[in-house]
């Protein structure tokens, strides 16, 4: 449980960063999707039940911020998630372009949800600039984050498994004596 409660705090302060810090740097009004980064990182490392979690947690908070309608981020975050697990394999510590290519084609996906959802239900169709203006610009600055913010969270979530792993010798410890 200490685990998931780590990952929640995690998430929330990536979160916290990505609506405080990234708009104040403005990169030609584009700011990179850090939770894509996250969600995409725990589907890699942890696998399908994690990246699913970490999912459902960042729409909610997506949700809570930006979303008029309760679950428009959480079902595509969701799937990002679980997706992502089944790359789970071919992440290696020494493999920086599984990440970034999967975080590149999640933020495209969740662009191309987005302007579907929001814009061409509307009649809005005009999807070459959308996609040249606002998609392409905002891919690139996700991937070029991801090959950092990735590598963070890696070290972050090997330090929680040590510390759960120590934590739960020393209850293991306790009850047998």
């Amino acid at each position: 449980m200490k685990k998931y409660g780590l990952m929640f705090g995690f998430i929330t302060a990536v979160f916290l960063i990505q609506i405080n810090v990234f708009p104040s740097i403005d990169m030609i009004h584009i700011s990179p999707n850090l939770l894509i980064i996250v969600i995409a990182g725990y589907g890699l490392s942890k696998g399908h039940k994690e990246g699913l979690i970490a999912g459902i947690y960042c729409g909610i908070l997506m949700d809570s911020v930006y979303g008029n309608i309760l679950g428009y981020y959480v079902l595509p975050y969701m799937y990002i998630g679980y997706i992502c697990g089944y790359f789970r394999k071919y992440l290696y510590d020494d493999n920086y372009i599984t990440p970034a290519l999967l975080c590149g084609a999640s933020d495209l996906a969740m662009g191309i949800y987005i302007f579907v959802f929001s814009f061409a239900l509307r009649n809005r169709l005009n999807i070459g600039f959308y996609l040249w203006h606002i998609m392409l610009p905002e891919v690139i600055y996700t991937v070029i984050i991801s090959l950092i913010l990735f590598r963070v969270q890696i070290i972050v979530n090997k330090k929680i498994d040590i510390w759960v792993k120590k934590r739960g010798r020393r209850i293991v410890k306790k009850s047998m004596e």
